[in-house]
């Protein structure tokens, strides 16, 4: 793992333990989808808008000419909110539509915060993400398509098991919140 990944990773970590109580008792609304295909098995999961906390979980952030959006999906089906976890984050240079894409993170989270988790840093193969369409105005939308290969870890730090990884592809469709 390369050393800038873990405070991203400890980031993500500590987003899902945290929310984990609070979404599970707070009023969430769906605001998109995700469909996927990991490995063999069928995916499809909601993006969520929580109104009373002023969060949801496919957000945009700006810092400086650097733009974050971040689509993290959750498995309506899944026992927990917190499992079966699919999340898709994307640097843009600049902060309109016509921006360039600097760096994209596909992982998977079946399990929540237990491993393993399945990541696609060190797949050896870069993942996609093509937007089809993508407005970051207030009231922003992102939809689009995606894949990536991602090998398992069994912890956040553990080196990636390049013997054990799953082609995921898949489509996208969601608002975006300006995060605060």
């Amino acid at each position: 793992m390369k050393l800038y990944q873990a405070p991203i990773l400890a980031a993500f970590g500590l987003t899902l333990c945290l929310a984990q109580p609070a979404l599970a008792q707070i009023a969430k609304t769906a605001m998109g989808s995700v469909e996927a295909t990991i490995g063999d098995r069928a995916y499809s999961g909601e993006t969520l808008n929580v109104p009373s906390e002023g969060t949801s979980t496919a957000e945009i952030r700006s810092f400086g000419p650097v733009t974050s959006i971040q689509i993290q999906a959750h498995d309506p089906e899944a026992d927990s909110l917190m499992r079966n976890v699919l999340t898709i984050e994307v640097s843009l240079m600049g902060s309109d539509a016509s921006a360039s894409i600097m760096e994209t993170t596909i992982s998977w989270w079946p399990e929540g915060m237990s491993p393993p988790y399945y990541l696609g840093e060190d797949s050896g193969t870069a993942p996609e993400v093509v937007f089809d369409r993508l407005s970051l105005e207030d009231g922003g939308s992102a939809q689009g398509r995606f894949s990536a290969v991602l090998c398992r870890r069994d912890s956040l730090l553990a080196e990636a098991d390049t013997s054990n990884c799953l082609p995921v592809e898949g489509t996208f469709d969601t608002a975006l919140r300006k995060a605060d």
